[in-house]
C-alpha cells in the first residue's frame, strides 16, 4: 500500500472550530505522519451510548483508518458548549458537561481498543473560551 498514515482524528462536525482544529494538527506532535479524518456530530458520542448498529457503522469508519491506512494512533476530540450533547442533556454547569464527555470518550476508548487493541488512543478535550471557537484550549486527558 502506497498511502498510509500514522493517526486518525475522531472529532465534532461542529463548524466553529475548524479553523482552530486545522491550526491544532499543524502545529501539534499528535498528527506526525498524517492522519484521517471521521467528523461526526458529538464525536463519539454514539460510539458510547448509541446503537449496535451506529456502533458497527463508526467503527466502520475506524477500520478504513487502522486497517487500510495503518494508522496507529486514534485522537478522539470533543469540546465544550457541543450541540449534540446539548440536545441529549439538561447541563446545570460547563464542568457538568464536560464531565459527560469525558466519560463517553472513555467508553468510546475501551469499545476502539477491544476492536483494536495495539493502536494508541489519546483523548482531547477542547474548551471554547470564546464560544465561537475563535479562540480553544486543547487538553489531553490523563486516564
Amino acid at each position: 500500500m502506497t498511502h498510509t498514515c500514522k493517526n486518525l482524528l475522531i472529532r465534532c462536525m461542529d463548524f466553529r472550530l475548524n479553523s482552530e482544529i486545522e491550526r491544532w494538527t499543524k502545529e501539534s506532535e499528535l498528527f506526525e505522519g498524517g492522519f484521517d479524518v471521521v467528523s461526526i456530530a458529538g464525536a463519539c458520542k454514539n460510539l458510547a451510548d448509541g446503537s449496535e448498529e451506529i456502533k458497527e457503522n463508526f467503527l466502520g469508519n475506524v477500520a478504513v483508518s487502522v486497517d487500510l491506512h495503518q494508522a496507529e494512533k486514534i485522537i478522539i476530540f470533543h469540546h465544550s458548549d457541543c450541540g449534540a450533547y446539548a440536545q441529549s442533556y439538561q447541563f446545570s454547569s460547563a464542568e457538568e458537561e464536560k464531565e459527560q464527555q469525558i466519560e463517553d470518550m472513555k467508553k468510546a476508548k475501551e469499545i476502539i481498543l477491544e476492536k483494536y487493541p495495539k493502536v494508541e488512543v489519546i483523548l482531547v478535550f477542547g474548551i471554547m473560551e470564546d464560544g465561537e471557537g475563535r479562540e480553544v484550549d486543547f487538553d489531553i486527558i490523563k486516564n
